[in-house]
């Protein structure tokens, strides 16, 4: 039996919506499948779309956190802004997401709030897992029945293993990197996806891909500080904000900190998987002092946390698709100061936003260089490159994108 779905939201159906894709079955099972993979992808819709006609689109988000999150979740808050935006362009959007979540679009949910990793059933299944399964059944039945022209996936492997029977088209934002042990869940998946940076898409297999695209904030609402920093100033402070994981690095910006002889704040949430690190790595150097920690943050008190740092830390230890936090600085006027790896070089301009390098001797020193970043260019810098307006252009450019050549195939 089904899990049943709560339909929390029915906003108004949109005059002149795009009416239901006419779809045909196509590819079998297996080889034969694989082997008819590009014809079957394009094959499935038979309409033609036309820029300005408003689509009908199923946004499929994790369950995870809330919608967009209360504290961490950089994809829960990029779901929302796409979310809200494709409806603030007249689009018919539907949010799969927990209960809680708050959004302009109709939202459907089987779960009243979001679950977080770790949480078992009394089987041994994590209720996170469950619950994405659940979420993501709800939306492609709802598919089914002819409800959307388009479904956006950020929901990872869940919607991936769904999808393969999916008779709607799919695109997948994949925010999380790519992993071989789910290489059969990829095999079988017919439809698109695309990385959320240059990086991470040269991690993920070729077929179906599209362009990346950088993600993009509400950069309006943060209020910037641009008032040049004096690096001798006792008050003054460098961030660190993320995870406390060995792979986002909160002990090697301590030991930066450290070496620079400046202050540093570590904000961010603990993992149950990630107390042995943080017992043995981090919390050994918080004095209270020049090493302290103010837990997990968001809304206001996180944006004048970052707005008032000399600069961010990100010294990453693994490939990170993205890095939300980057652009969250770059909006307050906060430089970067990252670790070359995956997507930082991407984000960050050597030497104008923040630096970029190559361990935690070379963030020291970059910490000491800090006067010759313009704060006001960081800010410009995010206006430009990392809008919630930018990335949803992109966003709807790939969906007509999508649609168009299918109808073309189809033709």
């Amino acid at each position: 039996m089904s899990t049943p779905v709560t339909v929390i939201g029915t906003g108004p159906r949109r005059a002149g919506s795009c009416s239901p894709s006419r779809l045909s079955c196509s590819g079998g099972a297996g080889s034969r499948r694989r082997s008819v993979i590009r014809r079957s992808l394009a094959g499935r819709l038979r309409w033609t779309p036309h820029m300005g006609v408003s689509m009908r689109i199923a946004q499929l988000a994790p369950t995870f956190e809330r919608v967009p999150p209360r504290t961490y979740g950089g994809t829960e808050l990029i779901v929302g802004l796409v979310t809200d935006e494709l409806v603030r362009r007249g689009h018919d959007v539907t949010l799969f997401a927990s209960g809680d979540s708050r959004t302009a679009a109709r939202l459907r949910s089987v779960t009243p709030e979001p679950i977080r990793y770790g949480s078992r059933t009394d089987d041994d299944l994590t209720h996170a897992e469950y619950l994405q399964l659940a979420n993501a059944q709800a939306c492609f039945l709802a598919a089914a029945e002819g409800e959307f022209d388009l479904i956006h996936n950020h929901a990872g492997v869940e919607g991936m293993v769904l999808a393969a029977t999916s008779r709607t088209p799919v695109v997948s934002t994949m925010h999380n990197p790519f992993t071989a042990r789910i290489q059969s869940i990829w095999d079988a998946y017919p439809w698109f996806h695309h990385a959320v940076s240059a990086a991470s898409a040269a991690t993920f297999p070729t077929r179906g891909a599209l362009p990346p695209i950088h993600h993009g904030i509400d950069v309006d609402a943060v209020e910037p500080d641009r008032r040049p920093r004096d690096i001798h100033d006792p008050h003054g402070y460098l961030l660190f904000l993320g995870r406390f994981s060995a792979a986002k690095g909160a002990d090697r910006a301590i030991q930066a900190a450290r070496r620079s002889g400046r202050r540093l704040i570590l904000a961010g949430k603990i993992d149950p998987h990630d107390i042995t690190h943080v017992r043995s790595a981090v919390e050994p150097w918080i004095d209270g002092d020049h090493i302290r920690t103010v837990g997990e943050v968001g809304g206001e008190t996180k944006r004048a946390l970052i707005a008032g740092a000399d600069a961010l830390l990100f010294p990453i230890e693994w490939d990170e698709p993205f890095g939300l936090v980057m652009i969250e600085a770059l909006a307050a006027g906060t430089p970067v100061i990252g670790f070359r790896r995956a997507s930082v070089p991407e984000v960050i301009e050597d030497g104008r936003t923040g630096f970029v390098v190559d361990d935690v001797d070379e963030m020291a020193a970059a910490i000491g260089r800090l006067a010759d970043i313009d704060r006001a260019a960081c800010r410009r810098a995010a206006e430009k490159r990392f809008s919630v307006g930018r990335m949803v252009d992109d966003v709807e450019a790939m969906f007509r994108s999508v649609l168009d050549r299918a109808a073309v195939v189809a033709g």
